[in-house]
């Protein structure tokens, strides 16, 4: 195996290890076991665990920002109201929320875990610059959309996650649900 196929296996065992058994449980041993590599790697590649956890987490996010660079401007339509836009971006992140237990399980406990810093807060705006440059432009001016596109990826993916866990239906009622509570909370800084 080369470099760049263990540093793959081990993010992709961060990302299963934590999704099954979460991080506190995630120890280097069942992380390099879940990889078929020697522990090591782990030390030599990331520094540790926290750094491995980091990728990981860097790894889905980008996915998950070049999946909404991708659809965004498919779902805009400037003859639609802004409800039904913003409509069509929510049921484009909701498909992608729930495609993958995995991944969404893993944001989800990465994120609000205390492995998360503040500091990399700077990094996922790097990420999602370009979004948010088209985010912004549909809001009054002063809007903090960073703030707001986070809030609504929040609720999209701890709804998903009660979905994945089948405390809710997955239907498109449970979506449209999801969807009127998130709207107001848009609609009140859109131009």
């Amino acid at each position: 195996m080369s470099s760049q196929e263990i540093k793959l296996s081990l993010i992709k065992s961060a990302i299963h290890t934590i999704s099954e058994v979460g991080i506190d449980h995630a120890t280097t041993k069942l992380l390099a076991q879940n990889a078929g590599v020697n522990e090591v790697y782990i030390y030599r590649i990331f520094g540790g665990k926290d750094g491995l956890f980091k990728e990981a987490f860097v790894y889905i996010d980008k996915d998950f920002a070049e999946s909404v660079h991708n659809f965004l401007p498919l779902v805009y339509n400037s003859h639609l109201p802004m409800r039904q836009q913003f409509k069509r971006i929510f049921d484009e992140v909701w498909k992608y929320a729930l495609l993958d237990k995995e991944n969404c399980l893993f944001f989800i406990r990465y994120y609000y875990s205390r492995c998360y810093m503040p500091d990399m807060s700077s990094e996922r705006k790097a990420v999602y610059a370009d979004i948010m440059k088209k985010f912004e432009i549909v809001f009054v001016p002063g809007t903090d959309t960073w703030w707001l596109f986070n809030h609504i990826l929040d609720v999209i993916f701890s709804s998903a996650i009660k979905i994945l866990r089948k405390e809710i239906p997955e239907t498109q009622e449970s979506a449209n649900q999801v969807f009127d509570l998130l709207y107001p909370a848009i609609e009140q800084y859109l131009k």
